[in-house]
């Protein structure tokens, strides 16, 4: 990939996944390659001389993946509430004990404070919530946060919170609209293009000859959706890419991984390139690689954090696409806000697409590094002053 595609910003705020693969089941084992799901066109651009299926492959996906290296300067939502917001309303926030969990819920103070409005964080485990959500409900919550448990996993507590009027606002687990969701940020359709985005990537970059390793827990459905998204892409855009996938569980995650993927690689020296399905998948590989004496392949994902960032910075790691989990919380908090005050969330499909972008170049990855305590790109710079200032309370 040629380093010259980035369009960055100059100065940039610092965001895994694994709260964030929690999903419904209705993520989509066949959906259709379109446009809106960031495939690849199969049209080459015209030039002097004919290409061949390789290079006209490589050039529709390049031409894609150039769109894609921009990092977003401003947040997703335009229309703010329209009446003054009341203040005395009371959040729960679910934090699981997952670190993605922390990312996402790191500004609930801060926007709280800002709004006027009570916070009770309740500790839960991401698979089984059930008795948070109730403590929330005893408490007499306005509003529940919660990021990566589908409503599967609580529906009695559910049912007993919508009746008693108490509104729910998701993050990272492919809810689809319903009674008593305000909104659901980054569900299946947006976790579908993000691997559709990666699979350009490693297109373009293979010069459309890619071995592809994807290691991933197929037990969340979002995840299932990005995987679907890197499937579709390769199916649709490269004839010669073939696509695999390792199935990890949670309790793998730097424990077994390394040594799965080793043997993995042992067995299939062809594969060049590895795609993990979220941040912490990767920890240990490419310490467990070097152990084994196994060549390093191409090594991508979805959804950088640290690790990602790092093995960026030491050449281990090609490439990642960012998840400001952070600014996940303030979509959450923004359709809290106008149903405060009785508005529709008109903007809601806009809203819940995160910003996005792939980063694949050193300097850019420690600047990130550098800058955030939790070495992760929260979201558009100055973004918390811009959702402050749209809801009129900055």
């Amino acid at each position: 990939m040629r380093k010259g595609t980035h369009r960055v910003a100059a100065a940039i705020f610092a965001l895994g996944l694994i709260a964030a693969a929690c999903g419904s089941d209705d993520a989509s084992t066949d959906a259709p390659v379109t446009e809106e799901t960031e495939a690849p066109s199969t049209d080459a651009p015209s030039t002097d001389a004919p290409m061949d299926d390789a290079a006209a492959e490589t050039a529709a996906a390049q031409a894609l993946v150039d769109t894609y290296m921009a990092i977003p300067t401003e947040i997703g939502v335009t229309v703010g509430p329209s009446a003054a917001v009341p203040t005395g309303k009371k959040v729960a926030w679910l934090a699981c004990e997952l670190p993605s969990c922390a990312e996402v819920g790191e500004d609930w103070g801060k926007i709280t404070t800002a709004l006027g409005w009570e916070l009770k964080t309740i500790n839960v485990e991401s698979a089984s919530p059930g008795a948070g959500v109730q403590e929330a409900i005893d408490w007499g919550a306005n509003y529940i946060a919660i990021s990566g448990s589908p409503v599967a996993t609580f529906a009695e507590q559910y049912a007993a919170a919508v009746t008693a009027g108490i509104k729910f606002a998701f993050a990272y687990n492919g809810e689809l609209p319903a009674d008593g969701i305000l909104t659901s940020i980054s569900g299946n359709d947006a976790v579908y293009a993000a691997g559709a985005r990666m699979a350009n990537y490693i297109i373009a970059d293979s010069g459309a000859a890619a071995n592809v390793l994807m290691v991933n827990i197929q037990l969340f459905p979002v995840l299932v959706a990005e995987e679907e998204g890197m499937r579709d892409t390769f199916a649709a855009g490269c004839a010669a890419c073939t696509f695999d996938v390792l199935p990890v569980q949670i309790a793998d995650i730097g424990v077994n991984i390394p040594s799965l993927v080793a043997s993995y690689l042992q067995e299939n020296p062809e594969t060049n390139y590895v795609s993990y399905a979220f941040s912490a998948l990767p920890i240990g590989v490419t310490a467990g690689l070097e152990a084994a004496g196994v060549a390093l392949p191409s090594q991508v994902g979805v959804d950088f954090d640290l690790t990602g960032l790092s093995e960026i910075v030491a050449g281990t790691h090609t490439a990642w696409t960012s998840n400001p989990k952070a600014y996940a919380s303030w979509v959450m908090a923004h359709a809290m806000v106008l149903d405060a005050v009785g508005d529709e969330f008109t903007e809601r499909a806009a809203g819940e697409e995160l910003p996005n972008f792939i980063l694949d170049d050193a300097t850019v990855a420690q600047e990130i590094i550098d800058s955030s305590p939790m070495s992760n790109w929260k979201g558009p710079e100055g973004f918390a002053e811009q959702f402050l200032a749209l809801w009129g309370v900055a």
